[in-house]
Order: structure tokens, then sequence, then C-alpha cells
């Protein structure tokens, strides 16, 4: 199977190993020889050599992106990339987004709240208003992307298991105002999209409940309740983030009692998300699956290495990165292939016999170009011998790995027939969030965090992006 996983341009061959064959029709000509009288005329052969039509070499695939945004990914990506930027500035980030100062806030000060709207969350973030967010899809759209997954910003962030906001607000009121955000957020995109919703957002006292693992209170469940019936009528998916270790039982409960009720028939609409570099996770996910098994229900797996190691206890996650990646990809290809491996592995029955495997929908959200080229290498075997194929889509967070989310739209666009890889391409999303820019920081401290532990993926992207914009300069001349 590695020759599958060769070519740069996902699911369709490079073109350094495509081969172009011309055909080209040669006529037989004769000349009458000896010719004796005026009215010998000689026959000319006819003209059959057919022009050789010109070899186009596919387009790089971050020739899609704006320069605009081009540009900005370049500038960014260098910081993210050397240590020596990085740091100074995840402390400004991180002072900005605690900061008592009016100075340093970004709701008073006007031309701070300017730079970083327009560098920073300009890069990762939707906008702050419905016409931003929805311009921002728009051109999404046109570059090739499936559509969105939108995140509102706000939460409520630990430290150490103590929220960082401890003052107590009106309950009734916070849960009102987080129905209110999550319902413009779904009310934002459109059908076939995806919202990403978070519960720390509904205020202190729901997170404590997530903590003691307590159920939703009557008010939290009827607010869940008309954001669940709203998307179900206008075929939105919803996909509820992994919060921090402290609330993420109590989400992981609330998560699968709502996939119970709406993940019928064979359609997963709720989505929970599994965090490939917790321990917990495999036992956890097979668990899940067996309850799906036993009541009848699609689980909805949005499955990603995770994103909270800066601030969750070390311990909780597995020793190195390539432990992280084994296991990561050890649980999509058993999910894909909707079978029990070393990795995802249920308790046996008391027969001795495994259970069956359930309906599952994924969610394959990495920037890895490994991982997403052993998925689609298990989908093409799949389709060559005629196998069940999961519902699987691809995404990737705004502002990062454009190379990747590229390389799999061009993929879709090519000429090759390449089946695979068209249906592979028309199911990628970008994931972003939207919110006032000060709601967002949070966010954005993630972001820089997530880029911080992969320098050498930073890197790599930010060669690729100086490639284009190397291109399109002497493009020019």
């Amino acid at each position: 199977m590695k020759h599958l996983l060769r070519p740069r341009l996902l699911g369709a061959p490079s073109l350094s190993r495509t081969r172009y064959f011309h055909q080209t029709f040669h006529a037989q000509s004769s000349h009458l020889a000896g010719a004796t009288s005026m009215n010998s005329t000689t026959v000319q052969p006819p003209d059959t050599h057919f022009p050789r039509p010109p070899i186009t070499p596919p387009p790089p695939p971050l020739s899609l992106l704006a320069l605009p945004t081009l540009i900005r990914s370049y500038l960014i990506s260098a910081i993210s990339a050397a240590p020596i930027l990085l740091t100074p500035s995840l402390w400004i980030l991180s002072l900005l987004a605690h900061s008592k100062s009016p100075f340093l806030q970004v709701e008073h000060n006007r031309l701070l709240r300017y730079i970083v709207k327009k560098t920073i969350y300009a890069q990762f973030c939707a906008g702050e208003t419905p016409s931003e967010v929805k311009r921002t899809a728009s051109e999404l759209r046109k570059t090739g992307y499936q559509g969105i997954v939108l995140n509102y910003a706000k939460e409520l962030v630990f430290d150490k298991g103590a929220p960082i906001e401890q003052n107590r607000h009106d309950e009734a009121k916070d849960i009102e105002d987080w129905k209110h955000g999550l319902l413009k957020t779904v009310k934002l995109v459109g059908h076939g999209d995806c919202a990403a919703l978070k519960f720390s957002g509904a205020g202190p006292s729901v997170v404590q409940r997530l903590i003691g693992k307590l159920h939703p209170t009557a008010a939290v469940s009827q607010a869940t309740k008309e954001i669940c019936d709203y998307a179900k009528n206008t075929g939105i998916k919803l996909l509820w983030d992994a919060e921090q270790n402290a609330v993420q039982p109590g989400i992981d409960q609330w998560t699968l009692d709502l996939q119970r009720e709406y993940n019928r028939d064979g359609v997963a609409m709720v989505y929970g998300t599994y965090q490939a570099y917790a321990i917990s996770t495999p036992q956890l996910l097979a668990q899940h699956l067996v309850i799906a098994h036993r009541e009848g229900f699609t689980l909805g797996v949005k499955l990603v290495r995770g994103a909270y190691m800066g601030s969750d206890p070390r311990r909780l996650f597995w020793a190195t990165k390539a432990e992280t990646d084994r296991v990561h990809d050890r649980i999509a290809e058993a999910l894909i292939r909707k079978a029990w491996n070393e990795t995802l592995n249920p308790i046996e029955e008391k027969d001795g016999q495994k259970p069956a495997f359930p309906s599952v929908s994924l969610v394959l959200a990495t920037h890895n170009h490994e991982s997403v080229r052993k998925a689609i290498a298990i989908r093409q075997e799949q389709r060559q011998t005629g196998q069940e194929l999961i519902d699987l889509s691809y995404a990737q967070l705004m502002g990062m790995a454009d190379d990747l989310g590229t390389e799999l739209i061009l993929a879709g666009r090519s000429s090759s027939g390449v089946t695979q890889a068209k249906t592979e391409s028309s199911k990628t999303f970008k994931y972003t969030a939207w919110g006032t820019v000060r709601e967002c920081l949070t966010y954005l401290m993630r972001r820089a965090e997530e880029n911080k532990g992969s320098l050498g993926r930073t890197r790599v992207g930010r060669l690729a992006l100086g490639k284009e914009l190397r291109r399109r300069l002497l493009s020019r001349f």
C-alpha cells in the first residue's frame, strides 16, 4: 500500500509520474512514377499529422489562496516557525487575554484592537458580525472548500482546575446568553455546514455541574434542545468540542445523551470530540461504540490529536508524539474500516465474542498529511473491493494547513478520473471561530500553542507558502 501514499497531490498521481500518450496517424503516400504525358499528376498525401496537445502542469495547490491571505499566512508561519519570535508572541497574547489594565484590553484600546484584528484574528477567525462571518464563509467556498465548521469563541478557561473568572453571574442570564450565542452560530451556517459548540460558555454554574459529572439543569437541557432541533430541521451538523480535562468527562456524557436522541436512522447529526493524545481515549471511544451498537444509534466522532496540553496535567497524555500519532491513525483506521483492532479494542461479551461494530460517522480533523493519505488509501482500497464506506469528512483550522486543504481541493478538481479523490475533497471543511476580538483571544492562544508544539510541520508549511510567493513574483516578469 506504500505506493498509494507517495503522491504529493492527494488521491491523484503527481505530474512527474504521469505519462501522456499521443497518437499520430500517418497516411501512406505513393507517387505516380514515370509520368509520360502532360496529363500526368502527382498525388500528394493528405496532411494527417495532428499537433501534439500542450502538456499543462497542474497548478500548485497554494495557487488557490488569495494574495493577501498568502502574504499574511507566510508572515504568521514565519513567526510560528521561529521559537525566538513565537515565545514572546505567546506572552503578549496571554497578557492581552488576562490584563486588568484598560490600556491592554482590546475592547478599550482601539489601536491595539485594530492591530490584532488585522493580523492574527483575520488569520484564524471568521469575524465579529454576521456579515463578516458570511463573507469569510463565502471566500472559503470560492477557494473550493465544502463549507465551514463555525465555533462561537466564548468559553471559560481553567487554571489548575479553577475557572479564571471566579465572579458569580446570574445563572439564568448566563444560560440565556449562551443559548443566544449558539443559536446565532447555528443560524450563520447553511445546509451541509457544521457548527462547533462548547458547554463551558454557559457559565460557572454549568461548569461546576460538568466537573461534578451531574446531569444538565432543566434550563440547559431546554436550551440544548432548541439548538439541536433547529440544526436537525436545517441540515446542520453539531460538533461538540472537547475542552479541558476538568470538564471533559461531563461533556462526554452530555454529548452521548444527545447522540442517543438525534443520531437515528443511520445519520449522525451530533458529534463528540475524541482527543488521541489522551491515554484514556481508546477505551472511552470503544465504550461509546459498544453503547451505540446496543442502543441502535450512529456514533458521531470528531477525531483530533488534542489542543490542551499546555493547560492539562501532562500525566494524562501519551509520553511521545510518536505514540499519539500511532494511536490517532489506528483509531482512524478502525473507524473507517468498521473493525476493531489492538488500539480500539472493546471488552468482550460474556460469550467471548466482541460486539459488532456500530454505524459511525467520522470527521477527521487533522493537519497531518500522512494521516490523511492513510485514510484516503484505505478508502481507495475499500472502493476497489466493493466494501461499505462510512460517512467521512476532513477538517483543518482556518489559517493553518492550507497546503493540505488546497491539495485535497485540487485532487477533487483533477481530470485524472480518480473517483475517490473527488469524493474525499468534496467533504473538506475549514474550522474557524467567530466573536469579538476579546472573546477570541483564548482561541487564538490555543492556535499559537499548537504551532509551538508542531514546529516541524510549521516550517514545512512556511516553505510551501514561500515557494508559492516566489512563483507569483517571478510570473510577473
